[in-house]
């Protein structure tokens, strides 16, 4: 069924391009590449480079680790390894990488890849260029390449042209939700892959909530022993050992993704809370409680009192050591604020801090936290309920409820990830009949039309708006392949948004094109959901 429809979408397509009113810029639809995100620039030429056991892959020094993922990612359905060499045989055929620092242009992840019949040179000003250089390249070659096993009687053959691309925004990001539904390391690896290939470079980790708490932490042994033991379906739940993490980061690291750890506070905390109950408000309510029954009481709230400021700063102490990433997010969102208003002990916080209310208790909660991060080095990273009550000097907002806590950010001085509910929830729904979290439709058109970049900014405030994310939240998000259908191809669609640049966009340049990359995704076996 997925052929049939796939050839008729082609048709379609096909005669609908056939009678649009043709384009003359980069990646119109008589380009044959089909890359997907479309590259900056492209200049097609005759003739094609083609592979074969002989060819061999040249690079030196720092190149040398990315020209080895491009012989692993071969490999597999060649079924023959090229060899890695410092140097070319004199008029031998040849796939060169250079990392070359005159490429400033580029910026640190853009590439140069120019095919002609007798070589492929693939140059960056850092060693992210040439990965992506390298995922170009793999693109360009017929889409069994991405299967992992060997594939027969097929001409590897790439069409002779030069691309120079390098990305509009720095944060092209994704969200998984494991502390709803545990999502197992291998689950994770898979899914790192398929953005890597898409030239994502951000992996936001929601590790903690109120049902889950999903991550070792050595000072606090209960939030694995209790509070890591049930997700949102009523299963067994579980967590990552420190190691895993490491793995996950090595494993990110080499596909230059950067993973972004979430523990979210003060609320979304019920986990935590009810592995230790004093972090929470009015704690003597649960002496002697069993933990099942604590669930109903404590709620997810902490309670910002000094005692509660040491264990999250704790817990990001360890955290911090595990993640290498710039940015920790503290969530920040969603807290029912009257609870502590309605708190004798919150009360008295209040007035010792000299808070008016508890928006102000909230912030001065959230700044305790961005100094404690600020002096290990790290920036704060929130949703943008974290500009309630005064922002914290050195904190980053990401703006989910629409844009316009973005747009206060960015012209308060304040770094930006724009993540509104409106385009980059991938957990909506996808068409009226399906099921999703929210009766809200986001369909792939939706996605494609998304701007990051508001109008109404300066070129000097535009400057903090670092890129987008997509949130796959994991209520209705029970495995892999749930998750798989609800990102892809939406975000086939986000990855457009955030690397290409804006004056290329064209829906129907990127619809025809992505029916030829539905077959990469069908050679990584990625259970993507079907085309209307």
């Amino acid at each position: 069924m997925k052929t049939d429809r796939f050839t008729i979408i082609m048709v379609i397509v096909t005669l609908a391009c056939l009678f649009s009113t043709p384009t003359t810029v980069t990646g119109s639809y008589k380009d044959t590449t089909n890359i997907v995100p479309i590259p900056v620039s492209t200049e097609h030429r005759n003739g094609f480079f083609v592979f074969k056991p002989t060819i061999r892959i040249i690079a030196e020094q720092d190149a040398q680790t990315e020209a080895s993922k491009l012989i692993d990612a071969l490999a597999p359905a060649m079924g023959y390894r090229l060899k890695l060499a410092s140097k070319a045989r004199p008029k031998a055929k040849a796939v060169k990488l250079a990392i070359d620092e005159r490429l400033s242009q580029l910026g640190g992840e853009g590439y140069i890849l120019d095919v002609s019949t007798e070589q492929i040179l693939i140059r960056a000003k850092q060693p992210a260029g040439l990965f992506y250089g390298i995922q170009t390249l793999l693109q360009l070659l017929p889409a069994p390449i991405f299967c992992k096993s060997v594939v027969k009687d097929i001409n590897w053959k790439v069409p002779c042209l030069k691309i120079t691309d390098y990305p509009r925004f720095q944060w092209r990001g994704l969200l998984i939700d494991p502390a709803r539904h545990f999502i197992p390391v291998n689950d994770v690896k898979k899914f790192l892959s398929v953005m890597a290939m898409h030239k994502f470079n951000r992996l936001q980790v929601h590790l903690t909530d109120n049902i889950g708490w999903r991550i070792e932490i050595k000072k606090y042994p209960n939030l694995t022993k209790l509070a890591s033991n049930r997700d949102r379906s009523g299963g067994k739940g579980g967590f990552y050992t420190q190691e895993e993490i490491r793995e996950l980061v090595r494993y990110a690291e080499k596909r230059h993704i950067t993973i972004v750890p979430e523990i979210e506070m003060p609320y979304h905390a019920g986990s935590a809370i009810n592995a230790y109950p004093y972090i929470g408000i009015n704690p003597s309510r649960v002496e002697g409680m069993s933990l099942d029954k604590r669930w109903a009481v404590l709620g997810g709230l902490a309670a910002p009192r000094p005692e509660t400021v040491e264990f999250m700063q704790n817990v990001l102490a360890e955290v911090i050591e595990l993640f290498p990433s710039r940015f920790i997010h503290i969530g920040g969102d969603e807290a029912n604020l009257k609870l502590w208003e309605n708190d004798p002990e919150m009360l008295k916080q209040m007035k010792q801090l000299g808070c008016k209310n508890a928006h102000e208790l909230h912030s001065w909660f959230i700044k305790q936290m961005d100094t404690f991060l600020t002096r290990n080095s790290r920036r704060l990273l929130g949703w943008d309920e974290i500009l309630q009550g005064g922002l914290a000097s050195g904190a980053t907002v990401m703006s989910w409820r629409g844009i316009q806590g973005g747009i206060t950010a960015a012209k308060a001085g304040h770094d930006v990830v724009m993540a509104p509910t409106s385009h980059t929830y991938f957990d909506y729904r996808q068409a009226p009949a399906e099921k999703g979290l929210s009766r809200n439709v986001i369909n792939l058109k939706k996605v494609y039309s998304f701007e990051p970049l508001p109008a109404e900014l300066s070129n000097e405030q535009a400057r903090h708006v670092l890129g987008g994310q997509a949130q796959l939240w994991g209520e209705l998000i029970a495995d892999q392949n749930r998750r798989e259908f609800m990102a892809y191809p939406r975000a086939c669609a986000l990855i457009e948004t955030v690397w290409s640049p804006k004056q290329l966009k064209n829906y129907k340049n990127f619809a025809f094109r992505l029916l030829h990359h539905l077959e990469r995704l069908d050679a990584m076996v990625i259970n993507y959901r079907q085309l209307d």
